[in-house]
């Protein structure tokens, strides 16, 4: 049953903000469900979404509540209130938010596709997508079309695969590399379809492997690309578990928010990520589930979340370094405290730390001696 609202009155950015915010705690199908009427459910966004630190919010829903949290809560729109697609591409733009079209959620994870079978689900004529790295017209979707062993003819590096990340050449010329480095800035995703050799499936098909982000990058002529698995978003979708007495539901929710403001501020982990390529700086670990953000100096406004104020730590090791347990020496040796002697972090004290590419990226001196006389190193 309709409300009577009118798209036209979301007009709070703030408002969108609010109800990203509550998408990221709840997770993608409960936000959709908690905003859904029985007679005028939503439903997943089938190519457009709202893009912002590489989380696409399902435009229609987020739209909804974002009215919701301008107006009142119990006037959040309904689906049958307003249409999607163009109405709510032109709302959101207008408040200065990017809309993009991704082809993501019309593929299947691990689904073998031949380029054929691409062609004809997506009316493309392009030539094109017999290259390695295709966009699909009027899209804003990166397809790579990786294959492991390569062909006589070809730069014999071996893209491959360690865990979820994936160490990928990129084009001889370099041409698309710009494309790749700054996807997420612009909204685009970046999908990976990988087979081992040309022969591995019929039809020269490629295993459909997701959608992945940059993390960094080296030489060139070709260049040697790091790709991560994106998880976040599927992670939103499933809370870890936790008991409540209560409600089992409100800590999942509860549990959940805590990771993620554990891990960090998006944007300033997504800086440490592509800095220390995806790996924690001190144990070298590439689970981006584990890794955060840290803070060499405490947080203190937007200033300190600049690069060489961070370190990419695993989780555990967060810890230790804001507990004091752990320093890094001006030589960037680490530096262990007398009582984790006789634990598994003992053997940290005879590493270093691993530096980022760039020298603008290396962590401050200056802020590291204020940790290591914070904490009496």
């Amino acid at each position: 049953m309709a409300t009577g609202g009118n798209l036209e009155d979301l007009t709070s950015v703030a408002a969108v903000r609010k109800a990203m915010k509550q998408f990221r705690e709840l997770g993608r199908d409960a936000f959709i469900a908690e905003y859904s009427a029985p007679e005028a459910a939503f439903g997943r966004s089938r190519d457009h979404f709202v893009v912002e630190d590489g989380i696409g919010y399902d435009s229609k829903p987020l739209a909804a509540a974002a009215y919701g949290f301008q107006h009142g809560r119990k006037h959040a729109l309904h689906s049958d209130d307003f249409y999607g697609g163009p109405p709510v591409i032109r709302r959101m733009a207008a408040l200065g938010f990017k809309v993009s079209n991704w082809t993501s959620p019309s593929l299947i994870l691990d689904k073998i596709y031949t380029r054929n079978d691409l062609r004809e689900k997506f009316n493309i004529t392009d030539a094109t997508i017999d290259n390695g790295v295709f966009r699909p017209k009027g899209t804003n979707s990166i397809w790579l079309f990786v294959t492991k062993e390569k062909t006589k003819d070809r730069t014999q590096y071996e893209d491959r695969f360690e865990g979820d990340i994936l160490y990928w050449q990129g084009q001889s010329k370099g041409r698309t590399d710009g494309v790749i480095i700054n996807h997420e800035d612009v909204g685009d995703e970046l999908l990976v379809f990988f087979r081992d050799s040309k022969r591995q499936h019929p039809g020269a098909g490629f295993r459909f492997e997701g959608r992945f982000r940059y993390v960094s990058h080296s030489n060139g002529m070709p260049t040697d690309f790091i790709l991560q698995r994106w998880t976040e978003h599927e992670q939103a979708n499933q809370p870890e578990d936790n008991f409540d007495p209560h409600s089992v539901e409100d800590g999942r929710k509860k549990i959940w928010a805590q990771v993620r403001r554990r891990q960090g501020q998006p944007a300033f982990r997504r800086k440490l990520l592509r800095a220390y390529g995806g790996r924690c700086a001190i144990t070298r670990c590439p689970i981006q589930a584990l890794l955060e953000a840290a803070h060499i100096r405490p947080y203190l406004g937007a200033q300190t979340n600049v690069t060489p104020n961070g370190l990419l730590l695993r989780a555990d090791i967060h810890t230790l370094f804001d507990l004091g347990h752990i320093s890094i020496a001006a030589d960037m040796s680490i530096l262990t405290a007398a009582h984790l002697i006789g634990t598994e972090y003992e053997g940290l004290a005879k590493s270093k730390l691993s530096l980022p590419s760039l020298a603008v990226d290396y962590p401050s001196g200056n802020a590291l001696a204020w940790h290591r006389m914070e904490h009496h190193f």
